[in-house]
């Protein structure tokens, strides 16, 4: 698509360089996984510079659901963020914008053009993207069965912890 946009294991094999950080933008959809649009490298410092610049944005939201709730999200968001490895551990962090906002803001913190990222929102880049996203997980999964039922009993319980916790600080007895 845009000649940026690289997978999980690639982010990692980039990341050999000790000051290299990899920025990224996702879309995550209403309701549905998130799908990587952009990716740049950029050293630690320029990263971190643009994350906390983001971060400090009135316009983004707290990644979790009763944060989205209370401010009355609908529908999708962009993700940007950071990764890179710091000595024997990963870093790495984003900041979420209702799709509302989040082209201007991400332009403006990440220093991507908007046309860029509105060029990689078009439907029929989506499609691509989410197809090739697709076929990696179907044959990752194929290659190693177990991993995948160990990831999905894994992510039923994180969400169902998640919700519980949510639920608690509703919930007044």
């Amino acid at each position: 698509m845009n000649g940026y946009s690289i997978t999980n294991v690639e982010r990692e094999k980039h990341m050999s360089k000790l000051d290299g950080a990899t920025v990224y933008v996702e879309l995550e959809r209403a309701g549905g996984g998130r799908i990587e649009i952009y990716s740049r490298e950029a050293t630690k410092e320029e990263a971190l510079r643009m994350f906390d610049s983001a971060s400090n944005d009135r316009r983004a939201i707290e990644d979790d659901l009763a944060s989205r709730l209370a401010a009355e999200v609908k529908g999708d968001l962009l993700c940007a963020g950071y990764f890179f490895v710091d000595g024997d551990k990963d870093a790495h962090e984003d900041v979420a914008f209702p799709i509302s906002h989040a082209v201007a803001a991400i332009s403006e913190h990440f220093g991507i053009e908007v046309e860029t990222l509105e060029r990689a929102l078009e439907p029929a880049n989506l499609a691509a993207l989410t197809s090739v996203k697709e076929a990696e997980l179907a044959a990752f999964c194929k290659d190693h069965p177990e991993a995948a039922g160990e990831r999905h009993r894994a992510v039923q319980a994180a969400l169902a912890e998640e919700l519980a916790h949510e639920l608690e600080g509703e919930v007044k007895h």
